[in-house]
């Protein structure tokens, strides 16, 4: 019970990283910045973008917690 729990939020964090990428203003950075979060300029992104790359970054964290989590109770559990 709680890894199909744990795997129901692992697929909202996905989701949630497959929409803010899509999200993520790169006009003039390329398909490699909007995979990596780089940026060639030697600033910041400014507002909203900035938000938008912070909380990418935290649900990426999330998501690799979340299946390293999941793996060691299913191999606990099984």
């Amino acid at each position: 019970m709680v890894i199909t729990i744990l795997q129901i939020i692992i697929l909202c964090v996905v989701i949630g990283i497959i929409g803010i990428t899509l999200a993520l203003n790169t006009k003039s950075e390329g398909l490699g910045a909007a995979i990596t979060g780089a940026s060639d300029t030697y600033r910041g992104a400014v507002g909203v973008e900035e938000q938008k790359r912070n909380l990418l970054q935290y649900l990426c964290y999330g998501f690799v917690v979340l299946s390293f989590a999941t793996a060691i109770l299913g191999n606990f559990f099984f």
